[in-house]
């Protein structure tokens, strides 16, 4: 069975959808200023990070509380 970080998933696009999302988004590609461009591009880096490293650290969780259920 497949293991889909659930949570994570909606609040990335709850983020990507919001003004701040959209902005960053907006400044990391649309900008014509290149400092403006390489902040946000490193911005967006960062949250790409963070949203890999909390869908794996979401999936581990329902991984060991499927196992602790499955014990009994």
């Amino acid at each position: 069975m497949r293991h889909v970080p659930w949570i994570t998933l909606v609040a990335t696009v709850l983020f990507f959808a919001s003004w701040f999302g959209q902005d960053l988004l907006r400044q990391a590609f649309v900008s014509g200023e290149q400092l403006a461009n390489s902040i946000a591009q490193f911005m967006l880096l960062v949250i790409l990070g963070i949203v890999i490293a909390l869908a794996v650290l979401e999936s581990g969780v329902k991984i060991f509380l499927r196992r602790r259920r499955a014990r009994g």
